[in-house]
């Protein structure tokens, strides 16, 4: 009767251990689209940033054409500091691309933890079985 018992308390266990398996799994899920959603926000702010940039530059040498100015625009002080504003929001939309990479790869690293700890645990429980 008690290796009945046994046999059916350890798939009990492996089923939880499953269960908990699946379960960190969707939550890691849960927090990487979390993750990325905030991202994604912090992307569209940093467009926002960079169209408001490139409208700058274009009423600014816009003015310049109405000034009737010829010279060269792109060594101008104020176009200068345009373009060195285009470049930081840039830079900024860049920088999220790559924290949305990050958390992805963070995101199937934990995965694999997740999964080789927890079959672990089940292969662990089924090696005791077999040396009962």
């Amino acid at each position: 009767m008690s290796g009945v018992l046994g046999t059916i308390f350890s798939m009990l266990k492996k089923l939880g251990y499953l269960g908990m398996h699946y379960a960190y799994s969707i939550i890691h899920w849960v927090l990487k689209l979390f993750k990325i959603q905030l991202q994604k926000m912090n992307r569209t702010r940093a467009q926002k940033k960079m169209e408001k940039a490139f409208s700058g530059l274009g009423s600014e040498i816009y003015s310049l054409y109405k000034q009737g100015d010829e010279s060269d625009w792109k060594n101008m002080p104020a176009v200068q500091q345009e373009l060195k504003a285009i470049e930081e929001a840039e830079s900024k939309v860049f920088q999220v691309d790559e924290a949305v990479e990050e958390i992805q790869n963070n995101y199937a690293s934990k995965k694999a933890e997740i999964k080789e700890k927890y079959s672990a645990k089940r292969a662990n429980i089924q090696s005791e079985e077999e040396t009962e």
